[in-house]
């Protein structure tokens, strides 16, 4: 009723044009008359783009399902067997790598105080629900198998143990569904983002796996092992990589992005960051040192680099054409 507005404005000495009005919406220019202003969710204080903790988030999952999926990898193919201290430390490096995760999570929404609500009250068809729910899960399993490591209950351990990387798996790969719910967002819906994300937890998994073998001195089977990782999950990346660019896109935003990569904004980062810093150079270094562990955490090193540049890459470009 515009002479209750009027009234409003003249008890509380607020003057606002019908422009801002019609901005704001009636609830909220009654709300800021009144002289008791909220805060709207619906607002993001950071502009449309997703920042470096989505980027960041996504590699530090990678690294706590992937450095989790290395020994049970190891033990499935016969290449190494861990012992327990260095079950130890992989549980350890897992837990840590997802507390980040949650944290870079949590960083990046605009209401902090509202992420258990993702929990509490949940949009069942949501993959950021699925994804909270698996991550929590995993975490509690972690959390589980720690526990039996020190009681030292390795027969209810192994079977947990399998579960543990059925969950991480999922952890790894749950992102890409996530982003296909994105649907202006025409690049993440390429089938071959679940591929990306899952060669990128392996790649980052081995990488943390090889700072473990650093520091705790692991045998030759397992530097050669987490060798012959990398350097397959580099292949499979760089692979992705080409048909995610290669293959023709569909939409013409989805062509823009591989454009924009490519020739565009994010060149230098990508052939520079991704290509060479990322896959080339630590590719170069493993087959020239082969199991050194030092110049096998280097590599690691530059995988994960790689990896962060390339997920920051992924996050911004489609944001950036959908501007435009």
């Amino acid at each position: 009723n515009g002479d209750v507005v009027e009234a409003l404005m003249q008890g509380s000495g607020h003057i606002a044009t019908a422009g801002e009005v019609g901005k704001n919406g009636a609830a909220k220019s009654i709300d800021l008359l009144l002289g008791k202003p909220r805060r709207i969710y619906d607002t993001p204080d950071k502009g449309v783009l997703w920042g470096w903790e989505v980027p960041a988030y996504l590699t530090t999952k990678a690294v706590s399902a992937g450095v989790f999926l290395m020994p049970v990898l190891a033990i499935l193919s016969g290449a190494a067997q861990p012992s327990g201290q260095l079950w130890g430390w992989v549980l350890g490096t897992a837990l840590l790598a997802l507390a980040a995760t949650g944290a870079f999570l949590v960083k990046d929404l605009d209401r902090p105080d509202r992420f258990f609500y993702v929990l509490l009250r949940p949009q069942k068809r949501s993959w950021l629900v699925r994804g909270g729910y698996g991550i929590t899960v995993y975490g509690g399993l972690l959390t589980l198998l720690a526990g039996l490591q020190v009681l030292g209950l390795s027969s209810i351990a192994s079977g947990v143990m399998y579960l543990s990387a059925v969950v991480a798996l999922f952890v790894a790969v749950y992102t890409a569904f996530l982003f296909a719910q994105a649907k202006g967002r025409d690049f993440w819906q390429s089938p071959t983002l679940v591929l990306h994300m899952l060669v990128h937890s392996i790649m980052a998994g081995a990488a943390a796996f090889a700072f473990i073998g650093l520091l705790t001195g692991t045998g030759a089977e397992w530097q050669s092992f987490l060798s012959v990782v990398l350097l397959a999950g580099i292949g499979a990346n760089l692979l992705t990589i080409f048909v995610e660019m290669a293959v023709p896109h569909p939409t013409a935003d989805a062509k823009a992005v591989a454009d924009m990569i490519l020739h565009g904004r994010y060149r230098n980062r990508f052939w520079l960051g991704t290509v060479l810093l990322g896959n080339a150079l630590p590719a170069a270094l493993l087959l020239a040192a082969g199991t050194t562990p030092l110049l096998l955490a280097v590599a690691g090193a530059l995988v994960l680099t790689g990896i962060y540049l390339t997920e920051r890459i992924w996050v911004e470009a489609p944001q950036r054409v959908a501007l435009v």
